[in-house]
């Protein structure tokens, strides 16, 4: 028996469809705009210094990506695992969700709901150890706002995706300010992905498309090549020793590998997460494998961080 989850990762950047028209090019906020503010916000902080979920006892555990943060709802028949993520939708379009999805709007915002119990494909319910739920709300600027939640098959996740998503609406209305959950900061906290692109302009021609920019990554040529995938994240200090390239930039650890054209620059110190010391990392991934357009890239972002 094993965990059944959903398919769709992160709803909020896979569903995209929502009822009613689409607004036109002039009716658009500036995306850019949009994800900077959202970097601002402490997602710990959307949790609203709530210590239960409809009576069960609720344990925010700290972050496990650079969009997220995770939390514990102790029910009395199974712990729930818990994450609030803030991110940005897609620039266009992505495919038509799928039937079994619902809506419901939460205190104007219309929110998806997808549980892995009602995907088609399920297994019967004594083959699982645990279904998740995920609600997606989205937001006219194209923010979203995502619950996920997994718990043994006798407990409602979704009640408790419900009851945090309510929680998370009317915290997110308030704009928490970085710091403001009392969760300790790290030196990826409200950073700019595209910031070590930026750097570049000085020497190269660099393209950055907003529609390729969400709030942990960024894509951007340098003089015309192909794109280069730059983003943030955290991970574990051995699975970063198990790389088979390795080496130091400006005294910046660089590890990965040169076959993939995948390497991590480490930024900063192991940090505590929800899942237990952590390297910050900003990652650049160049499909080509183009070994000095990535030494250039990682240079960059030695001098930025």
């Amino acid at each position: 028996m094993t965990p059944f989850r959903l398919t769709l990762v992160l709803a909020a950047t896979l569903i995209t469809a929502c009822s009613g028209p689409q607004p036109s090019d002039a009716q658009l906020p500036d995306r850019l705009a949009v994800i900077e503010g959202l970097r601002q916000i402490d997602v710990c902080a959307l949790y609203a210094d709530a210590n239960s979920v409809d009576g069960q006892p609720l344990t925010v555990t700290g972050f496990s990506s650079a969009l997220n943060c995770d939390a514990t709802i102790e029910n009395s028949a199974g712990p729930v695992e818990a994450t609030i993520a803030l991110n940005i939708g897609p620039a266009q379009p992505g495919r038509e969700e799928p039937s079994w999805v619902r809506h419901e709007e939460i205190d104007g915002v219309d929110v998806t709901i997808a549980s892995s119990a009602d995907e088609p494909d399920a297994p019967p319910r004594d083959q699982v150890v645990s279904w998740s739920c995920e609600l997606a709300a989205s937001y006219p600027d194209n923010a979203r706002l995502t619950v996920s939640t997994s718990a043994d098959p006798d407990v409602d996740s979704c009640a408790a995706a419900d009851a945090l998503m309510r929680t998370a609406i009317g915290a997110y209305g308030q704009r928490p300010p970085l710091g403001s959950s009392g969760q300790p900061a790290t030196i990826l906290s409200g950073a700019d992905p595209c910031a070590p692109a930026d750097r570049l302009r000085d020497t190269h021609t660099v393209d950055i498309s907003p529609d390729d920019v969400t709030v942990n990554s960024c894509f951007f040529t340098v003089d015309g090549g192909p794109p280069i995938d730059v983003s943030l994240s955290y991970q574990d200090p051995a699975m970063v020793d198990a790389n088979p390239d390795q080496f130091t930039v400006d005294g910046h650890r660089i590890a990965g590998d040169e076959r993939l054209g995948v390497f991590d620059v480490v930024v900063g110190e192991p940090t505590q997460s929800s899942r237990g010391p952590v390297l910050p990392l900003v990652s650049i991934v160049d499909p080509t494998q183009n070994m000095d357009l990535i030494r250039i890239v990682a240079q960059a972002v030695a001098e930025q961080f």
